[in-house]
């Protein structure tokens, strides 16, 4: 081999380790369902029942930062609800102390059943709408959620119990 050829291989060599391949991103850390959550890094589950300080706990380890409040409603149907919320738009519900619900507006976190906050309405899976003081809702195998004004998208989903004033 020439002495230009061997420098182009070379040379090539080189550049060619300078390229950068893109990464897809990381999958969110927690997917949410109609029993509670799953990890997405692990098989174990966060199902509903479990007790609100490990609860807590493991899905500010999960998500890298603590709720941003906690709150306790006292005045809901079901009894008083302490609500766990993130900045991002999630919120875990707590009755007792025990984990018992879930409301999403985060549209990085998937949801069971092809759901995600912001999706649009015509990419949903098949559901049946009714139109309840809040606007219009649907359901799904224990999967709720709320369209936005104008019924363009999806603006928050829930599973479990909830303080919605209707």
């Amino acid at each position: 081999m020439s002495l230009r050829a061997t420098i182009a291989v070379c040379a090539m060599l080189i550049l060619s380790g300078c390229v950068t391949t893109q990464r897809e991103p990381a999958p969110p850390p927690i997917s949410l369902d109609a029993q509670g959550i799953q990890p997405t890094i692990s098989g174990l589950r966060i199902d509903f029942g479990r007790a609100q300080v490990g609860v807590i706990d493991t899905v500010s380890r999960l998500l890298g930062e603590g709720p941003d409040q906690i709150v306790t409603t006292a005045e809901c149907g079901p009894g008083p609800i302490t609500a766990a919320s993130w900045g991002d738009g999630l919120t875990l519900n707590f009755q007792d102390g025990a984990f018992v619900g879930w409301v999403n507006t985060d549209p990085e976190l998937a949801v069971a059943g092809g759901f995600r906050a912001g999706q649009p309405r015509l990419s949903m899976p098949p559901v049946s709408f009714q139109i309840t003081s809040r606007g219009t809702e649907f359901a799904r195998s224990d999967i709720a959620g709320l369209l936005t004004e104008g019924d363009a998208a999806i603006r928050l989903l829930w599973a479990g119990r909830t303080c919605f004033a209707r």
